[in-house]
């Protein structure tokens, strides 16, 4: 490969890692970040508001279920190319728009487009990269998406002071766009490969993986363990923060970007850990079941003695830590299934995945909507009670999470 096609696909490459940047940053930030701003702006109850998140976590969850398929049958540098486009249209439609149908639409698009990025790029990386450095490649493509994620909290929070959060998601929709046609132009410059006509979406592989009565208990398990934290960090944990333990703005986003450094640095750190144990996997993951179990009791009994402490905090960090488990998950599975729906197993955790979160945030817009806020300015603050039901429901989950978790065998 000559040095011109060399930084070529140097550069389609990191270009998709950015796309896959603003994905998190959007997958976070709204509403996150922003809850109380639009519920004042748009005048809206918690469920619409949840909703903006939720709405993007079902799609993006749908879409896993296919993108595979999808990245074989197209190549990664077309389905990233498609994804560029219709992430920018939805990241643009959001904050130019204050009608609620369309801004909802938005959201669909912005999880639709999001979704295309990350097989996408292992695919490529993997052609591109020779294998004796495709692990530090993927973990470098890996870090500049979580970037995204760490992005969406206190850097926002804090741009927020110098623009409004419209005019700096409409500057990052302008930066999505033009890197999107510098994408295309680039791509114009490299062979790609035909559209493979064999590759078909075929439901044998996921009848093979759902068959197997461990792989369902491992999914249950992961889909509650990473649900319960995502919904915190990506829906209502820094409106929880600043409604029940009275931190201010600044402070509660701190924590949340705190919350997606810790998720992407134990990843490895949970892997490492595991193999300094000799690799006892399932022991691990139902070890991960009682730490969700003991903080989320905790974070309920704190609401139920009204005891406004900043130690919750430090308890949502904790559970940030517990649930990056993919590391862990993705050998389990190769491990526990045959290599041709090794690949679909992984799918259909990563569909669980953002399912939870989808349905955890649906779930906690009514709740919070059970008992009546007291409106303090121009926000609205819920009471211990609401709070208790979000957290109540979880705490149930984590019960869930845990039994499952001891029906893992240790046997592959």
């Amino acid at each position: 490969m000559n040095n011109k096609k060399t930084w070529i696909s140097l550069s389609l490459i990191l270009l998709g890692s950015l796309f896959y940047f603003f994905a998190n940053f959007q997958r976070i930030a709204i509403p996150g970040a922003v809850f109380d701003l639009l519920q004042h702006e748009l005048k809206l109850s918690a469920p619409y508001i949840t909703a903006f998140g939720a709405i993007f976590m079902y799609i993006y969850a749908f879409n896993q279920l296919i993108i595979g398929v999808m990245v074989e049958k197209f190549g990664g540098l077309r389905v990233i190319q498609t994804g560029a486009v219709i992430l920018a249209l939805g990241a643009l439609l959001f904050p130019v728009s204050s009608n609620i149908l369309i801004m909802y639409v938005s959201r669909a698009l912005v999880g639709l487009g999001g979704s295309m990025f990350y097989l996408s790029l292992i695919r490529e990386i993997r052609e591109f990269v020779p294998e004796k450095d495709f692990g530090i490649a993927i973990s470098i493509m890996l870090f500049i998406g979580y970037a995204g994620g760490i992005a969406a909290n206190a850097p926002f929070v804090f741009a927020m002071k110098f623009m409004s959060w419209r005019e700096i998601l409409i500057v990052l929709a302008g930066i999505i766009a033009l890197a999107a046609f510098i994408f295309y132009l680039l791509t114009r410059q490299v062979k790609i490969p035909p559209v493979n006509k064999n590759v078909k979406m075929r439901l044998l592989p996921f009848r093979l993986v759902l068959h197997k009565k461990h792989n369902r208990n491992l999914f249950s398990f992961a889909c509650c363990n990473f649900g319960i934290s995502y919904a915190i960090q990506a829906i209502l944990g820094k409106k929880f923060l600043e409604d029940f333990c009275l931190m201010q703005t600044s402070d509660s986003a701190m924590i949340l970007s705190i919350m997606a450094i810790i998720a992407a640095v134990f990843n490895i750190v949970n892997a490492s850990v595991c193999k300094m144990l000799h690799n006892h996997r399932v022991a691990f993951l139902k070890n991960a079941s009682i730490i969700t179990f003991f903080c989320l009791l905790l974070i309920c009994a704190c609401l139920i003695l009204d005891i406004r402490t900043k130690f919750i905090a430090f308890l949502f960090c904790i559970l940030a830590g517990n649930a990056s488990l993919t590391s862990i998950l993705v050998p389990v599975l190769h491990l526990t299934n045959r290599k041709m729906v090794s690949g679909t197993a992984v799918s259909i955790m990563n569909f669980c995945f953002f399912m939870m979160v989808g349905i955890l945030g649906t779930l906690s817009g009514f709740l919070l909507n059970l008992f009546e806020p007291v409106k303090m300015g121009n926000v609205m603050i819920y009471s211990n009670l609401s709070y208790l039901a979000v957290f109540g429901s979880f705490f149930l989950l984590s019960v869930f999470e845990m039994y499952k978790a001891m029906k893992l065998s240790n046997k592959y």
